[in-house]
């Protein structure tokens, strides 16, 4: 009696063995893919947004400038400002985040220069010097264009590396679940073979 109980729970030992296979697996894939999506909703996809806001706000900003010197409409101005106060709350954020690319804090430092010469056009421009403030407008509009540019090409690296990663987490979702379905199968057939041997062994 006590032999065979001692067999019955040698079985379930086992069979509970072979069928945590695929559960361990499982479990390790999830935690792999959830700390890979944590990353992205964490970090990637806000620095983003952050990225994505700073090109909107520079860009406001370099209209501003274009249409004050264009229509004489001190409306810009006060445009001009409000999207450069939001600029220099998402310069604090990207400066202060340690995730922040190198790509990013350099365009800040140049986005910073090229503040400067506006204020400078501004200046002139509330000195009743239209002429000298457009001549200086048109001095800068070449680093405007660039600075656009490059924040858009950061922007687009941004998306392409959040795309890759996504593809890679959809990669390995697949590639888990395709083993914990062996490994389901696995576990079957050894405890298949296990409960036939120890039915013989009765």
């Amino acid at each position: 009696m006590n032999q065979l109980w001692r067999q019955r729970i040698s079985l379930i030992l086992l069979i509970s063995l072979f069928a945590s296979i695929p559960l361990v697996y499982a479990l390790t894939g999830y935690r792999t893919i959830s700390k890979m999506t944590d990353e992205m909703h964490v970090h990637d996809i806000p620095m983003i947004k952050l990225v994505d806001q700073l090109v909107e706000y520079n860009r406001d900003r370099a209209n501003a400038v274009r249409g004050l010197l264009l229509y004489k409409d001190d409306r810009y101005i006060e445009q001009y400002y409000f999207a450069t106060s939001k600029v220099h709350e998402l310069r604090h954020l990207l400066n202060a985040s340690k995730d922040t690319p190198g790509t990013v804090k350099d365009l800040l430092s140049r986005n910073n220069a090229w503040e400067r010469e506006i204020e400078t056009v501004f200046t002139v421009y509330e000195t009743k010097n239209p002429e000298k403030a457009t001549k200086l407008a048109q001095q800068s509009t070449q680093t405007t264009q660039t600075i656009l540019e490059d924040l858009s090409q950061v922007k687009d690296q941004l998306y392409l590396e959040l795309d890759q990663e996504l593809e890679a987490t959809t990669t390995l979702t697949t590639s888990y679940k395709r083993m914990c379905f062996n490994l389901s199968v696995l576990a079957f057939l050894l405890i298949s073979v296990t409960t036939t041997f120890f039915h013989r062994v009765k």
